[in-house]
């Protein structure tokens, strides 16, 4: 963004630095040295920018953090190049006269064409940072040639050669306040606010494509590791090049608005069953006669005072929430029936459970399956690798057909050899068009009863349940691709 803009405004890298500043700092920075005149149209922008509606909750987001800040820097800058007008015609920065006559007055006895050496005799190429030569740009060689003709007309002379740089360097001045006179406050206060807008969804874009790994824009730990700035802008960069990883992380974000509303009204306090009687400030389990005060203007002093002391009667209930929860285990179908949409959604349930296990410190492991198990991916608690969590969502291997057996026994086989497996959950998550044999159902069962794991199934499409029955001890359905996330909020309680 930085090099893209300098094709339009010199200046526009020290605009964009300043943008970042007034994002991840202060949006309105104190002023330590007098700005240089031609930076009037910056100043301008920059003031633009704080009285737009919406700018202090963009600072708010950014403030602190350099990825937020980052993003919302480079969308938003991006917006301006390219709404901003073009200089006609384009001037030269000031600061590069300022320069030279800098260096010609620090050796005032010394000929310019001696003094400025360097810069008329520099060869034809220069090294990169890689050691590869590299070709002098034509801007370098038409400030070679522009420089040897003005010491050419100054005689050689650096009183001479300094008037003449002057002249041009006012004259630069002069273009850089004109275009600054020339922008319209109207039209550049709706280039900003098109900006904002901008760089305030991207931010909210990328705020899901996190979520969806579990992730936020905060310092947060990944477990046993610091998960930094840059990883995150690596894998939200790695969302924003495939766009079926965009289309889950939507997918995911609704799913994970369900989840959360789920699981706060399933909290250890949840209202569960009523096992007696008790004394609290609970407005939610009141017994009908403690409520009935509430309607009684003498009697709500009182109700109020046992409300400060905690005494109004109430229910007590236990919670139904399940305790001491174990691994997850999501055998995904990988079918070519689960193409397109279905496969969408069944990767975004995929992450949603992935959250709910880095949250929780739970073991995932992921299978692929199709006719057989096509990829196996683990993500040991407080040891998630993101990168290989989004590879696992890219995954699919548009089988020809489906066979739950294998997926199944790979599930069942962990379960049985692998301690860090006891007590897991395995959630088939599939369009349900399979068949299981009899003799492997009732070895299923036996295994279940002796390991004492359960099997959700996740029915994505229209298909009957009826086989999944078979061997699921619970089934979620989605018939409605587009709209049916709350049909399955239960599953994320597992």
């Amino acid at each position: 963004m930085v090099r893209v803009g300098t094709s339009k405004l010199f200046a526009f890298p020290s605009f964009t630095l300043e943008v970042f500043h007034r994002l991840y700092y202060e949006s309105e920075p104190e002023e330590l040295d007098p700005p240089p005149p031609e930076s009037a149209w910056a100043i301008l922008l920059h003031r633009e920018f704080q009285q737009l509606i919406g700018c202090d909750e963009l600072v708010e987001q950014c403030q602190g953090n350099q990825l937020a800040a980052g993003l919302a820097t480079v969308e938003y800058c991006r917006q301006v190049y390219e709404r901003l007008p073009p200089p006609m015609p384009r001037f030269s920065n000031p600061q590069q006269y300022r320069e030279l006559i800098r260096q010609l007055k620090h050796q005032p006895e010394v000929p310019p064409s001696e003094a400025l050496k360097q810069m008329l005799t520099s060869p034809q190429t220069t090294t990169s940072p890689t050691g590869l030569q590299l070709p002098k740009t034509r801007q370098q060689q038409e400030r070679s040639l522009w420089l040897r003709q003005m010491i050419e007309d100054s005689g050689d002379r650096s009183d001479e050669l300094i008037q003449l740089i002057q002249q041009e360097g006012k004259q630069a001045v002069w273009q850089a306040q004109q275009y600054a006179n020339s922008l319209d406050e109207t039209q550049v206060r709706q280039m900003l606010r098109a900006a904002l807008n901008a760089a305030d969804e991207k931010l909210s874009e990328a705020t899901g494509w996190l979520e969806m790994l579990g992730l936020s824009w905060g310092n947060e730990m990944g477990g046993e590791r610091s998960v930094s700035s840059a990883e995150k802008m690596a894998l939200a960069q790695k969302i924003a090049g495939h766009a079926k990883l965009k289309q889950i992380a939507v997918v995911a974000g609704r799913l994970q608005q369900t989840a959360e509303r789920k699981r706060r009204s399933q909290a250890l306090d949840a209202f569960g069953e009523i096992t007696t009687i008790q004394l609290g400030d609970n407005l939610s389990r009141l017994l009908p006669s403690e409520l009935q005060k509430l309607s009684t203007p003498d009697l709500f002093p009182l109700f109020a005072l046992s409300y400060y002391d905690r005494s109004l009667l109430q229910y007590k209930t236990r919670g139904k929430e399940k305790q001491c929860k174990g691994p997850l285990v999501v055998c995904l179908d990988s079918s070519g029936s689960m193409d397109g949409l279905p496969d969408t959604w069944a990767k975004a349930v995929t992450a949603v459970l992935g959250q709910i296990a880095r949250r929780e410190g739970r073991h995932l492991r992921v299978i692929h399956f199709a006719t057989r198990v096509c990829r196996v991916d683990d993500f040991p608690p407080h040891h998630h690798d993101f990168s290989r969590l989004l590879e696992s969502m890219l995954a699919f291997y548009n089988g020809g057909g489906t066979a739950w057996e294998p997926a199944i026994l790979s599930a069942t086989e962990c379960i049985e050899r692998q301690q860090q497996f006891k007590r897991a959950d395995i959630v088939m998550v599939t369009d349900g068009r399979c068949d299981v044999k009899r003799d492997f159902l009732e070895q299923l069962k036996i295994k279940k009863q002796q390991r004492e794991f359960n099997i959700y199934g996740v029915l994505i499409g229209g298909a009957s349940d009826r086989l999944l029955k078979q061997f699921c001890d619970r089934i979620w359905v989605v018939k409605d691709l587009v709209s049916d996330e709350v049909a399955i909020e239960e599953l994320f309680l597992l």
